[in-house]
């Protein structure tokens, strides 16, 4: 029997979240019918039997080594055979009728290509689930240490339409659930696991090719995922934020992928022009005791690893479909 719509979740040694991520799925899905694949991503296999023998039917792929977001969703995108793919992540719990939403959705849009739920953090509150594209003044503001009353700066890159309780087509969309056509990939291809092995400008890029390829991009608020993942912590050990620093050279990747050498060069000069008023703000907010020393300390690490990747040589940086 044909299934409406293939799911690929990633096992990243998160057995416990996992295991509540599939019972959700199935809890909460009524009117579809569903095809779904976990890919294990090289863990050590806590876990495994268990929800294989809870979920008998979901599908199984192993890997022999740790891949990246896209490597490992691709992985089933390139195979999927239902009308209707979504990738998921693992620190998800699924509302109800949330996919069913979605898909329904879907079908009464043949002109949407892709589409997002309403994403809440775990208190309930809103998560930020939909954005605008990037440009060098949201990447000026987003990379600056700005006094509080400047701080809304940074939210330009943020689109108000996840506050709206009706569809809307906005630029992109969250990685951590996309809901896409099999038509829409066959036709704007997979994620391109060449511009990250772990940060999400994979997802900006993919909702970028889909604008470009004439679909509409849309924010669905009536389907509603609790995001698990979607708050950031502070870390309370020292050092440079690792996924912070890859996320900013891929930034760099899809400026020279979308919009050109010179907007790359411009974007990176930013990265690196930016880094001496920043040591003078966290300098401050050390001093004068805002902000936690340690937490000054490693954001200042973090933008010395920003404009250390700068400074690579742009063949680094060009991705591919």
């Amino acid at each position: 029997m044909s299934c409406d719509l293939t799911i690929s979740v990633v096992n990243h040694s998160n057995p416990n979240l996992l295991k509540e991520c599939l019972r959700s799925i199935y809890r909460s899905t009524h009117k579809i019918t569903l095809d779904i694949w976990v890919i294990d991503n090289a863990t050590d296999g806590t876990g495994v039997t268990d929800m294989q023998q809870e979920f008998p039917a979901v599908k199984w792929l192993f890997n022999t080594q740790r891949l990246g977001f896209s490597a490992n969703h691709n992985q089933v995108l390139s195979q999927a055979k239902t009308p209707y793919v979504c990738i998921l992540n693992d620190d998800t719990v699924i509302h109800d009728g949330a996919f069913d939403t979605l898909v329904h959705y879907m079908k009464e849009n043949p002109g949407v290509g892709m589409v997002g739920a309403r994403l809440l953090n775990s208190d309930g509150s809103q998560q930020n689930c939909t954005f605008h594209f990037m440009t060098l003044w949201t990447e000026l503001f987003g990379i600056c240490v700005l006094p509080g009353f400047l701080d809304g700066l940074k939210k330009l890159g943020l689109d108000r339409s996840q506050t709206l309780d009706r569809p809307a087509s906005v630029d992109w969309i969250l990685g951590a659930c996309i809901v896409t056509r099999d038509e829409t990939i066959q036709q704007v291809g997979l994620l391109d696991s060449s511009l990250s092995p772990i940060a999400n400008t994979e997802e900006v890029d993919w909702c970028y090719r889909t604008h470009k390829a004439g679909w509409e991009v849309t924010y669905c608020p009536q389907a509603v995922i609790t995001h698990l993942g979607g708050r950031s912590q502070q870390s309370d050990r020292p050092g440079m934020d690792s996924m912070r620093v890859e996320m900013y050279r891929t930034r760099i990747a899809f400026f020279r992928k979308h919009y050109g050498f010179l907007s790359a060069f411009l974007l990176r000069w930013i990265y690196l022009s930016t880094l001496p008023w920043n040591a003078l703000m966290l300098t401050q907010s050390a001093v004068r005791k805002t902000t936690p020393r340690l937490q000054c300390q490693n954001a200042f690490a973090t933008l010395c690893g920003i404009a250390r990747v700068s400074l690579r040589p742009l063949k680094m940086d060009v991705g591919s479909k």
